[in-house]
């Protein structure tokens, strides 16, 4: 009974541990432009989208937060309807690149906004 109770405990502080770690990195993706391929290294997996034939269309987003101010994300619609999100608050350095080759590559697929 000791060792099951002990074992608990050391299951439970483990999962205490690594549970915000993957629900807190999970956005957080290294992401790669690759002329017209974007590979995206999520903690536990990798994904990779050739935009040339999977991107349906894209746009800019901007949020407004109270503790970190002014976030902005490109929004990737693809073909099969899922979405791919590049913000500001993880991938500064990135977003650029991204935007600047979607803005000269495929600024005909872009949804602009409303404003």
């Amino acid at each position: 009974m000791e060792i099951f109770i002990g074992i608990s405990i050391v299951g439970f502080l483990i999962a205490l541990v690594f549970l915000p770690l993957v629900y807190f990195t999970r956005r957080s993706s290294d992401i790669r432009l690759l002329g017209d391929n974007m590979e995206l290294h999520y903690p536990m997996r990798k994904k990779e989208i050739n935009l040339n034939q999977e991107l349906k269309s894209w746009n800019i987003q901007e949020a407004t937060f109270l503790w970190i101010g002014k976030v902005y994300s490109i929004n990737l619609e693809l073909e099969s309807g899922k979405w791919h999100h590049v913000n500001t608050r993880f991938n500064r350095e990135t977003f650029e690149k991204i935007y600047t080759y979607l803005d000269t590559t495929y600024s005909n697929r872009r949804i602009k906004d409303l404003k």
